[in-house]
Order: structure tokens, then C-alpha cells, then sequence
């Protein structure tokens, strides 16, 4: 669904367009290549959620994951498990839910953190999500008028990908990534690409 062979991908998300159901759905194909998957998150969503996407799972495909729930701790929580960060390869997968928090402005003690996680470790897989937010310019600048949390400290150490809802069509969001969009469509079990 994203091309993660790109190098590290900054998701950010419009309103309505779940960024825990895309976090799951990547997750999910992750997993299901035999990978392996470390996917810290401010706060665990909804248990019925991870089960619908993930339930369906063996046992042995999930042992391969371990979640952390972060809270306001990232940082600390990084710093622990830096030992873990260096046994990942190639085609394993961190994954970070709401790197910052999704009011006001990204602290800059999280921008250069994320940063920090970028230039030490590129043996694997790195996506960072978070909530998009509307230009209040009023110059529309950025994606459709949303623009990405962290600026160009971010914008130098990942690609952004956009994720926003479609207007007036349910279920269905867009993803652009540079040139290309996708669409796909919210199911039960995560989201899937219809075009």
C-alpha cells in the first residue's frame, strides 16, 4: 500500500481518514511477509479494531510483533528498547502512531528526536504517523490545503505521504505519495487498495 523502499515515510493524515486503521493495514501486510514489527503508539486504539485486522493472525505471525504504548514518553521508551532497534533488518518494520501530539505546533524536542531515530538507524523500515492540520493562512498551501507536522526538519529525514479522506464517497481515502495516487476503501479488516 505505501512503498517503504524509499527510505523513511511520514504519513500525515487528514481528518476522518484513521491513521490506527492505515498503522494496522501496514502492519498487517508487514507481518504477513514474514517480517518483523515494532509499533509504538501514544495510545493503543480500539481493541475490536486490532482484532478485526489483526485476529485473524497465527500465533507464531504475531510473536513476530511487539506494541508499545507510549504515552508522552517516546522518548524514553526509544531509549529502551534501542537494543531491540538494532536486530531489526532490512524489511522489518518501526512503526510510530502520533509521533507528536495533534494540537499546536510539533515540539521540537520530538522533530529532532525522530530526526535522531533517522540518521541511527537505516537498516530497516522506518514509518512515523501523525494528524495533518488546515493551512490558516489561507493561501491553501501544502496538500489540498492541509499541511505536515515538523516542518523541514521532518520534511529533509522522510517522505510524506498524504492520507485524507474522499469527500462524499464513504470509506474511501486518498494516498499521494508524490506522483502517484491511490485509493482505498476502510473494510473490517483494515484498509484495501481499489485501484
Amino acid at each position: 500500500m505505501i512503498d517503504m523502499s524509499r527510505g523513511p515515510v511520514h504519513i500525515s493524515a487528514g481528518p476522518s481518514s484513521n491513521s490506527s486503521s492505515m498503522s494496522l493495514s501496514i502492519i498487517l501486510e508487514v507481518l504477513e511477509k514474514s517480517n518483523k514489527v515494532i509499533w509504538m503508539t501514544r495510545i493503543i486504539p480500539d481493541q475490536r479494531k486490532i482484532s478485526d485486522i489483526l485476529g485473524h493472525l497465527k500465533d507464531s505471525v504475531l510473536n513476530r510483533m511487539i506494541v508499545i504504548e507510549f504515552g508522552d514518553n517516546l522518548s524514553q521508551k526509544l531509549e529502551e528498547i534501542t537494543g531491540m532497534l538494532s536486530t531489526l533488518e532490512k524489511n522489518d518494520l518501526l512503526i510510530i502512531n502520533d509521533w507528536c501530539e495533534n494540537y499546536g505546533r510539533a515540539k521540537s524536542k520530538d522533530i529532532n528526536l525522530m530526526k535522531e531515530l533517522v540518521e541511527s538507524f537505516d537498516g530497516f523500515k522506518i514509518i512515523i504517523t501523525s494528524d495533518s492540520y488546515e493551512d490558516a493562512s489561507g493561501e491553501n498551501r501544502g496538500f489540498r490545503g492541509f499541511m505536515f507536522r515538523g516542518g523541514k526538519i521532518i520534511e529533509s529525514s522522510f517522505r510524506t505521504v498524504w492520507v485524507v479522506k474522499i469527500d462524499n464517497q464513504y470509506q474511501k481515502i486518498l494516498i499521494s505519495d508524490g506522483e502517484k495516487e491511490l485509493v482505498a476503501e476502510a473494510t473490517r479488516n483494515g484498509y484495501k487498495l481499489i485501484n
